[in-house]
């Protein structure tokens, strides 16, 4: 156990995580009138679509990046990685709320009417024993892949964050023996390209293969290689790569960026094969430009946004809950016809709800996990300060990323 704490501060990336989350839930929640019948934006604008998933790429980056970053700097600081003090941070961080989720979803709303789902919850206990073991051994992008004909309502979401931890079990291991992070990180891209494009070609010459069709659906949603390029980024900012940072850095290849994002999202363009990764570039552009250039033209780093940022590992796993609450609010007291209004309560409800539930949750349950976590933290990140606070530690820094490397123009 550790008794003394290095902070690693990167400003905007709390602010950039509560943005990718209301993009996940605006889409969710377009869905969600969709299937009420309510008028909606899901099926004839970039709400519907790839919009949905650009939130969640943008999590994988950004992900990639600060765990990449944060290892690099505990291998730099004692030596070695404690692969199990990294294991033990997970489980803190993610094991408590997502098996909290799972066992709503599974055991306790769909015994109550008040959040039914037209179709999603006439399917609830289709293969209830296979659902509930791919869940409770923490393999949900699993679930997604077996039953995407009837998502699971409440806990499919959960997806993206097993991906995330299956991507966890072996980064530790790698960053900790490799000799060169780089080039197991263009490895990581490489195999999973090659394996993707197996099961896709696959798929294509047998479209009736089940088998087939689920394991190519499994891999195209399972980016890793979008991590890995978020690691790329923390290792070229980590070992100050100056040619890579001044490009990078530059005021033009940010408005560029900020451009393409933009332009890509309003079309909501899809390419076929590729579609994650031609947002995952810019995203993870954007991430490095945030987190370390001090001449960044765009900010995040807002009190609000910040403290939305820190939980919104909750607003994700709630707001399908926080969704039914708004959904049954206006088919209760909104005429169908009065759209503004409907709308304005709509998301008024969802988001106040949401974000009630969010802030409970991590004050009251999540917490007492979050500072047992920092005691198996040598290096932290800066949204964890309050916990080394409140046990009386004093982190040895407390200096923005940003101000360790060069300026750039």
């Amino acid at each position: 156990m550790f008794t003394t704490k290095e902070k690693v501060y990167f400003p905007n990336l709390n602010g950039v995580r509560f943005v990718a989350a209301l993009g996940v839930i605006a889409h969710h929640i377009e869905q969600a009138k969709n299937i009420y019948g309510l008028d909606n934006i899901y099926t004839n604008s970039f709400v519907g679509g790839v919009f949905g998933k650009l939130g969640i790429i943008m999590f994988f980056v950004l992900s990639g990046f600060l765990i990449t970053y944060l290892l690099l700097k505990e291998k730099e600081k004692t030596g070695t990685i404690s692969v199990r003090n990294f294991y033990i941070r997970r489980i803190f961080r993610i094991w408590p709320l997502y098996y909290l989720i799972i066992f709503l979803g599974i055991f306790v709303l769909p015994h109550f009417n008040f959040f039914y789902i037209p179709y999603l919850s006439d399917h609830v206990n289709d293969s209830w024993g296979l659902k509930l073991f791919v869940f409770l051994f923490f393999l949900p992008n699993v679930a997604d892949m077996l039953f995407r004909s009837a998502p699971a309502p409440f806990i499919n979401q959960t997806w993206s964050v097993g991906v995330e931890e299956q991507f966890y079990l072996m980064w530790p291991w790698i960053v900790k023996y490799s000799k060169n992070i780089l080039k197991v990180l263009l490895i990581i891209i490489g195999v999973y390209f090659a394996v993707r494009t197996t099961f896709f070609v696959w798929h294509i010459n047998t479209p009736d293969n089940k088998v087939v069709s689920d394991i190519n659906y499994f891999w195209e949603y399972f980016c890793i290689d979008d991590m890995a390029l978020g690691g790329i980024m923390a290792w070229i900012l980590y070992y100050k790569k100056e040619k890579a940072l001044k490009f990078l850095f530059h005021k033009y290849t940010q408005l560029v960026t900020y451009m393409v994002i933009v332009f890509l999202a309003v079309r909501g363009i899809s390419v076929p094969f590729v579609t994650f990764e031609v947002y995952a570039v810019p995203f993870a552009v954007m991430i490095i430009n945030l987190a370390a250039n001090k001449n960044t033209l765009v900010t995040f780093d807002f009190k609000v946004l910040d403290y939305l940022g820190k939980v919104t590992y909750g607003l994700y796993m709630y707001h399908g809950i926080a969704i039914i609450f708004g959904i049954r609010a206006v088919l209760a007291w909104i005429p169908k016809q009065n759209l503004v209004l409907s709308n304005v309560v709509l998301y008024l409800v969802i988001f106040g709800s949401c974000i009630l539930m969010t802030i409970l949750s991590y004050e009251l349950f999540e917490s007492p996990f979050l500072k047992a976590k920092m005691k198996y933290s040598k290096i932290i990140s800066g949204d964890n300060a309050k916990h080394l606070a409140e046990e009386g530690q004093q982190p040895e820094q407390d200096t923005p990323v940003s101000a360790t490397v060069p300026t750039l123009s």
